[in-house]
C-alpha cells in the first residue's frame, strides 16, 4: 500500500500548472465560441443510473463503464460520454424548452480502458448537441464548428474524416450477411484490416463475387469523388441516401469554406453505437487515434422517452494538448507578477500592499521570511516578472517595472 502513495490509477491523469494554465484558456476560447454560435452551456452529474447508459443499441457494453453503488444499493456508473446524459436531460428536464436545443458543455467523462482504445481513462469533453434539426445544414453546421473549434486551438494540418453509418449498415444487408456477420465485418472494415477482413470471409458461404465487393468497403477513403466510386458499387436504398446525404453536407461545408480538410471514410464506425447518420473524427498526425469525434443520433433520446433528430461532437482536451505539445506549443507555468518580500517588522505593510497590487488585477506571491536576495534570484530563474523588498525605509524594486 505504502509504495503507490505518490501513484495514481492506471489511466487516470494529473495536470501540471503550465498545462492546466493552458487547458483553461482552451476552455475560455472554446466556451466563447459556442455561445456565439447560440449553444448554452449544461453540466451533468458525474454518475448516472446505470440503467441509463447500460445499452447494446444505443449505449456503451457494460465492460466500458465503471460501476459503483448508491446507499440503497442500486447500481450507478460514472458517465462515459456526455451525450447521452445531455440527451437525458433534453427528454426530461428540458421537455419543454423551445427547439431547436442547442447544449455545450466542457466537463470530464470516464470510460475503462482497453487495448485498442486511448490509454487514458479519464477526459475532458469539450461538446456541443443540437437537438431538434434533422437536415443536412444541421450535420454542416456542427461539423463547420467543430473545424473552428480546431483552428482556433491552434492546431495544425488537422484532418476531418467523413462517413455515414446507413452506407455499411445497407451495404452489409446487400451482401446478405447476418447480423453477427455484420457486426465482425463492421469493425474490420473500420480497422482497415483487409487482410482479416478476407480470411474472414473465405470462411463464410457467400460467393466470390460478394466476396470482391465486400472487400472493396474499406477502400472507399479519399476526396469526394469516392462518392461516385460508392454509388457504382450498389444499389441498396440505404446506401444511395448515404451517399446523397454526405454529398448535401459537403456542399454546406464548401459554403462554409471548410471542405477543403474534409476527407470521405464510408468504412467508418464509432465506438458508441448509437449513431444512425453521418459520422465524423479529427484526426492529426501527432496522434495515433481521432482527438475528436461525432456524428447524428436520430434515435438514442426515444430511450428517455422523446422522439428527437440530433447530431453533436466531443473534442478530448487533453488529446488536444498532447497534439500541440507535439506540434511545437510550449506549456510554461504561469508566474506572478510579483515576489514579495518584507522586513519582520513590516508585516502590515506588506499585505496592504499586496492588497492593493491585488485589486488593480496584479498578481502578487507573498515570500515569506525570504531576503531580497533571493526575491532577485526569482527573476533571474524567471520565477517572477518583479520583486519587492519592504522595509521601515520604503519599497526596493527589482526586475520590470512595478504594474
Amino acid at each position: 500500500m505504502a509504495s503507490r502513495k505518490l501513484q495514481i490509477p492506471s489511466g487516470m491523469q494529473d495536470t501540471l500548472p503550465g498545462e492546466c494554465a493552458r487547458k483553461r484558456q482552451l476552455e475560455q476560447r472554446l466556451r466563447q465560441l459556442f455561445t456565439l454560435e447560440g449553444y448554452q452551456e449544461i453540466e451533468t452529474p458525474i454518475l448516472e443510473y446505470y440503467d441509463a447508459l447500460d445499452d447494446r443499441t444505443y449505449g456503451f457494453r457494460p465492460e466500458h463503464l465503471w460501476k459503483t453503488f448508491d446507499a440503497q444499493a442500486r447500481i450507478l456508473a460514472v458517465r462515459p460520454d456526455s451525450t447521452i446524459p445531455a440527451a437525458r436531460m433534453a427528454a426530461g428536464r428540458l421537455a419543454d424548452a423551445p427547439l431547436p436545443l442547442r447544449l455545450c458543455y466542457l466537463q470530464s467523462a470516464t470510460k475503462v480502458r482497453s487495448e485498442t482504445s486511448s490509454m487514458l481513462c479519464e477526459e475532458t469533453q469539450a461538446g456541443v448537441e443540437l437537438m431538434g434539426e434533422a437536415s443536412p445544414q444541421a450535420d454542416a453546421e456542427v461539423i463547420a464548428l467543430a473545424i473552428h473549434v480546431l483552428q482556433q486551438s491552434g492546431l495544425k494540418d488537422f484532418q476531418i474524416e467523413l462517413g455515414q453509418a446507413q452506407f455499411v449498415t445497407g451495404f452489409l444487408q446487400e451482401a446478405g450477411l447476418t447480423e453477427e456477420q455484420s457486426a465482425v465485418m463492421s469493425a474490420l472494415t473500420e480497422q482497415k484490416s483487409t487482410l482479416d477482413m478476407e480470411l474472414y470471409l473465405s470462411k463464410l458461404d457467400i460467393s466470390a463475387d460478394v466476396t470482391a465487393r465486400l472487400m472493396q468497403l474499406p477502400r472507399l477513403y479519399g476526396g469526394a469523388s469516392v462518392l461516385d466510386e460508392a454509388a457504382a458499387l450498389t444499389r441498396h436504398p440505404l446506401c444511395l441516401a448515404a451517399i446523397d446525404n454526405l454529398r448535401q453536407i459537403m456542399a454546406v461545408l464548401k459554403e462554409y469554406g471548410c471542405d477543403e480538410c474534409i476527407s470521405i471514410d464510408l468504412g467508418m464506425a464509432h465506438e458508441a453505437n448509437y449513431y444512425s447518420g453521418t459520422i465524423f473524427r479529427g484526426l492529426v498526425a501527432e496522434l495515433g487515434q481521432p482527438l475528436m469525434s461525432g456524428g447524428r443520433y436520430d434515435h438514442l433520446l426515444a430511450r428517455f422517452g422523446r422522439e428527437l433528430p440530433a447530431t453533436g461532437f466531443a473534442l478530448n482536451l487533453k488529446l488536444l494538448l498532447i497534439a500541440l505539445e507535439r506540434q511545437g506549443a510550449s506549456f510554461e507555468a504561469p508566474v506572478p507578477d510579483i515576489v514579495l518580500g518584507f522586513d519582520a517588522a513590516c508585516q502590515a505593510d506588506a499585505i496592504a500592499y499586496a492588497k492593493q497590487q491585488r485589486k488593480r488585477g496584479v498578481s502578487v506571491a507573498i515570500m515569506y521570511g525570504m531576503n531580497a536576495e533571493a526575491l532577485r534570484h526569482r527573476i533571474d530563474t524567471n520565477h517572477a516578472q518583479a520583486a519587492v523588498y519592504i522595509t521601515k525605509d520604503g519599497l526596493q524594486q527589482y526586475g520590470k517595472a512595478v504594474f
